[in-house]
């Protein structure tokens, strides 16, 4: 009888599956993130026909804003497909390097953003 061949590398590839799953959930949530913030912005520019003295609240730009926010999801969900795959790749080669400098960059590109997003609110 033969057995099949047990891959010795069966929890590095499970846990590469968690992480592109949670890329996927990040994904969904921004972009469902993007569709409500386009729908509120119609909302607000409706709201605008009926109540011109609201003006202050029609805000032209938040639309785009929304749509940018699923292009974002979409994006992230391509590099989450790409790394996926070749974060596999490499774990069978037995090659895998975790990218440093990505993750720090990431990081510094967030805290760029929110900085940005947080002196725009005040």
């Amino acid at each position: 009888m033969d057995t099949p061949k047990k891959n010795p590398h069966v929890t590095e590839h499970l846990a590469n599956e968690r992480t592109f799953l949670a890329w996927i959930r990040t994904a969904i949530a921004v972009m469902t993130l993007g569709v409500a913030i386009n729908r509120f912005a119609l909302f607000l520019m409706e709201i605008h026909q009926v109540l011109p003295e609201v003006r202050h609240l029609a805000n032209r730009h938040v639309e785009k804003l929304g749509i940018g926010l699923v292009i974002l999801g979409i994006v992230m969900l391509v590099g989450a497909t790409w790394h996926y795959l070749h974060v596999g790749r490499t774990i069978e080669d037995e090659t895998y390097r975790p990218a440093n400098k990505v993750m720090v960059g990431t990081a510094i590109l967030i805290i760029v953003v929110g900085g940005s997003a947080l002196t725009w609110l005040f």
